[in-house]
């Protein structure tokens, strides 16, 4: 299943579901000192626990949560800036501080959506259906 490149704020083609988790669980297991005191705020967890993260949220039915939301944000330079039921919840900004992209979730209880004006989703819809055509 393909997502949205305005999911993550990218101006690139389609990215596969997939390949964004895989590179954001290769981005926490890349830096294990540093996400080992992200998972829980305030603690350092094991390696192993990094590793169950990554397993859990390995799996197609799995939503991302709060950690995926901050390696996204940090692999890819994105501020996400999360509302949910109509107010804002919370603005995500990558550790580095460099902003090249931004990109307007709703938290729905269990999972995020995107934000994006019907223009850009109609036209990504347009992509989406054209490079299915071409495989």
């Amino acid at each position: 299943k393909k997502i949205l490149s305005v999911y993550v704020g990218l101006q690139q083609p389609d990215v596969f579901h997939s390949e964004l988790r895989e590179r954001a669980i290769e981005h926490v297991l890349s830096d294990i000192d540093y996400y080992s005191t992200v998972l829980r705020p305030g603690e350092k967890v094991s390696e192993k626990e990094l590793r169950d993260w990554a397993k859990s949220i390995a799996g197609p039915n799995t939503y991302g949560d709060e950690m995926a939301n901050m390696t996204i944000a940090d692999r890819y330079h994105i501020q996400l800036v999360i509302f949910r039921a109509g107010e804002l919840l919370t603005v995500v900004d990558p550790r580095d501080g460099n902003v090249e992209h931004r990109a307007f979730l709703v938290n729905v209880g269990t999972h995020y959506k995107a934000c994006v004006p019907r223009s850009e989703l109609e036209m990504a819809h347009k992509n989406s259906e054209r490079l299915s055509k071409q495989n």
